[in-house]
């Protein structure tokens, strides 16, 4: 297996506002990360192993920063009672026509 330090000494992080941009030793953009959301977008093919290293080694380097409570899902309105109708004081039945 190889070695981390390894694995990340050929790559460079770049930052840019709240998104992290790892290149390759030849300057290809290989992903993004969002100290943000913490998701990661890989942009090129990669060996499963070095992204792990990489996904771990950036979200301890740069934790997300959203809010605990921004995380949360707000519960759900109330549903809507329709108003009531007014009453006309005429009945809504029909007359039949002898």
């Amino acid at each position: 297996m190889q070695n981390h330090q390894a694995v990340l000494s050929s790559f460079q992080f770049k930052r840019t506002a709240d998104v992290i941009r790892v290149f390759n030793e030849n300057s290809y953009l290989m992903a993004e990360y969002s100290e943000r959301t913490g998701a990661v977008k890989w942009q090129r093919v990669l060996i499963a192993s070095q992204r792990e290293v990489i996904e771990k080694w950036l979200r301890e380097r740069y934790p997300a920063s959203a809010s605990p409570a921004a995380r949360e899902i707000p519960p759900p309105a109330a549903p809507l009672q329709p108003p009531p109708r007014a009453s006309s004081g005429r009945s809504n039945t029909k007359r039949r026509s002898s």
